[in-house]
């Protein structure tokens, strides 16, 4: 029997364990016990050790993907730094095979070629810092029981916040440059982790995001085209801030996308929305 904890248990995670075979025993750990889909909720803060005391079992299996408070470097710092000290300090690693750790492409700078695991790691704010930081120091603690997952960004049903941006007409574009959009439907996110968690000997690491990068401009008058509302504002100033991803690594372990194509993802997530959403 495999014992699942999944620390940080939201959407992502209700949508991953749901496709784990029954010999699983799946636990979420959150602030706010509340949570479909697992058999055992553990309620928690990682940010404070004492009540990582609620942590009695041994698990052979973890997942990490709890949400800072903030957009700030205190609420990453207790997350990615504090919550992860905390949380090794009080499992049973000799029971442990397996660590996935979400992490994210904001590891990566600007790059006007595709980018894969061996890139070099420039992030540029804050929050790919201390995801770095994060993806190092767990490397060194955990070895080969560590997989990391590098998302690009996330969307799909309560997702989807680009649509009213463009009905606001919010975002802007430089016609000149082409700066790509990198995305992954939130429900081939769920099933990569699920992918990660039951194969039989994964890489270090995996960027996911699906198989049709794209200039952002390409996106938005698709998205606009389908919602009726004028293209984004065009604006030469916009700096070039391209990432353009690779998820050859991902493919040739196997995953296969439910929607590998952006474009036809977001025209199912607008297909499946109300008018007024």
């Amino acid at each position: 029997m495999k014992s699942l904890l999944w620390i940080g248990a939201g959407d992502l995670a209700q949508k991953s364990v749901s496709q784990l075979g029954t010999d699983w025993q799946t636990t979420a750990l959150r602030r706010h016990p509340a949570t479909q889909g697992f058999q055992h909720t553990i309620s928690a803060d990682i940010t404070q050790a004492e009540s990582l005391r609620a942590i009695h079992d041994s698990y052979t299996h973890m997942v990490y993907s709890p949400t800072p408070a903030q957009r700030d470097a205190q609420s990453y710092e207790a997350i990615y730094q504090q919550g992860l000290e905390n949380l090794l300090q009080q499992i049973d690693l000799s029971a442990l095979t397996r660590f996935v750790f979400i992490s994210s492409t904001a590891v990566y700078g600007a790059d006007p070629v595709p980018q894969d695991e061996y890139s070099m790691l420039r992030p540029p704010s804050f929050n790919g810092e201390y995801l770095l930081n994060a993806e190092q120091w767990l490397q060194r603690e955990l070895g080969d029981k560590l997989c990391i997952v590098r998302f690009s960004g996330l969307y799909g049903p309560g997702r989807h916040r680009i649509f009213e941006r463009l009905r606001q007409q919010q975002l802007r574009i430089n016609p000149a440059m082409d700066n790509y959009a990198n995305r992954i439907h939130s429900e081939d996110a769920a099933r990569v982790c699920t992918h990660l968690l039951t194969l039989e000997a994964p890489l270090p690491c995996y960027v996911a995001t699906d198989s049709t990068p794209l200039p952002a401009r390409r996106l938005y008058a698709h998205i606009t085209q389908q919602l009726q509302v004028p293209a984004p504002t065009l604006d030469p100033t916009i700096p070039y801030e391209s990432k353009h991803f690779s998820n050859q690594r991902l493919l040739s372990s196997g995953f296969l996308f439910h929607y590998p194509n952006t474009l036809e993802g977001y025209t199912a997530l607008l297909a499946s929305l109300s008018p007024d959403s």
